[in-house]
């Protein structure tokens, strides 16, 4: 009877340990599933902000490489009446030298 007792209990604990078991493997996949939404979650928002910041950059990208382009057109409209004036100035001196020597 004791033995009987015995493997009742045995028999009793193994099934407790495997519903344990079993139990805690099913609040691991919903914990893990949990985790992984969260996880895509979590990714998905960082890469709508990395490809906000994209934009944000290409735009800033195009804005200045307008600005070098108007800048490199105010440079040499801003040399070449530099040019035209100091041509102007060497001319006019050359003039007064011509006339003053009489050459």
């Amino acid at each position: 009877m004791a033995k009987i007792s015995f493997l009742i209990f045995v028999v009793a604990l193994i099934a407790f340990l495997h519903a344990y078991e079993a139990h805690r493997v099913g609040s691991f996949r919903e914990a893990l599933g949990k985790d992984l939404h969260k996880a895509e979650t979590m990714i998905e928002k960082d890469l709508k902000a990395k490809k906000a910041n994209i934009q944000g950059l290409k735009s800033e990208v195009k804005t200045l490489s307008k600005s070098e382009v108007v800048l490199k057109e105010l440079e040499k409209a801003l040399n070449e009446k530099k040019l035209r004036k100091f041509s102007r100035t060497i001319n006019m001196k050359k003039r007064r030298f011509e006339r003053g020597h009489g050459v």
